[in-house]
């Protein structure tokens, strides 16, 4: 299934693999859970032999309304309910409606998420779309990723945008991970100080934006960003084959600056208008050669993404 994706909804914008529930408003805890398919609970069971000898030390982690095994843990290991997740976005946010924006499963159970939106918009100068910061809670019962929280710009719809959400978190220093133990709210007030540099990261990315959207790029910078984000190959791999590929490549990069749907009108001749481009092209309109590699693209950081700005501000020099 596209994504690790097992079920989930979004709130009015439709996830890209168009597999979660979309709906029109934001719903309480309650409601959401349900779409999101975290009502039930997990616990650990014991682990036996053929020989009805029972495991030291290991224990089965179960859904209790399946009995879906979902992983093999140590017996020290404790679980982290699904409704713990929603506690932590509760006492995160502090407000009295949480806007819940999209939660689901991912991997056969295996990982869940939540994410709320702070209704703190940004309007990029000449752009009437609005920009929202989002905190997101996740855990997993299969030990593969520890409870965790954080603030991002991601939206995220599936496992590659949780992944890339969580690292964005990271690097932005707006994460905290909690250890899987039964008082995991015990902790919460040193998860609103790791997240408390969610506004300052914020400001940082509006002053950026704001900078790339009042510098005006003329038709030869336009080209200049286009030919150095997809370069010429090396010389010696540069077959008919290979620049023709390239040439199709630069081809919808400018069909994209000239009439992509996350540039902005007002924006279709300035170094932000480039910005968007260049992002939507590496995430969702670059060829790959198969969906395994399409996947993984928003999962590693690219050298690309952390060169789209660098490249935009040189192109407006041309």
């Amino acid at each position: 299934m596209p994504a690790e994706f097992v079920s989930g909804y979004c709130v009015r914008e439709p996830a890209w693999h168009g597999l979660a529930t979309v709906i029109d408003h934001y719903p309480g805890r309650e409601e959401a859970m349900r779409l999101a398919g975290h009502n039930w609970t997990v616990s650990k069971q014991p682990i036996y032999l053929p020989s009805l000898n029972c495991v030291d030390g290991w224990k089965a982690i179960t859904r209790d309304d399946t009995s879906q095994v979902l992983a093999v843990v140590r017996s020290s290991y404790t679980p982290i309910q699904n409704g713990a997740l929603w506690d932590i976005i509760d006492a995160l946010v502090q407000q009295p409606n949480v806007k819940y924006e999209t939660a689901g499963v991912l991997r056969g159970g295996a990982t869940l998420w939540v994410l709320a939106r702070l209704d703190e918009p940004y309007v990029v100068p000449g752009d009437n779309t609005p920009t929202f910061p989002y905190i997101f809670a996740g855990t997993s019962h299969d030990g593969s990723r520890a409870t965790e929280c954080g603030a991002l710009a991601v939206r995220i719809v599936c496992w590659n945008t949780y992944q890339a959400g969580a690292e964005q978190s990271r690097r932005a220093g707006t994460y905290f991970k909690f250890r899987h133990t039964a008082n995991v709210m015990e902790r919460i007030e040193d998860a609103r100080e790791a997240l408390a540099g969610v506004r300052s990261q914020f400001a940082e990315f509006k002053e950026m934006v704001s900078e790339l959207a009042q510098l005006p790029v003329k038709r030869p910078g336009v080209e200049l960003f286009v030919r150095t984000f997809i370069p010429d190959p090396e010389l010696d791999s540069g077959t008919e084959r290979t620049m023709n590929w390239i040439e199709e490549q630069r081809l919808t990069l400018r069909s994209m600056i000239e009439n992509g749907r996350t540039v902005p009108d007002a924006h279709r001749q300035t170094a932000y208008g480039l910005y968007c481009a260049g992002i939507e092209f590496l995430d969702h309109e670059r060829r790959y050669r198969s969906n395994e590699t399409y996947f993984r693209r928003t999962v590693e950081p690219s050298r690309l993404k952390t060169k789209v700005v660098e490249l935009a501000q040189l192109a407006a020099k041309e």
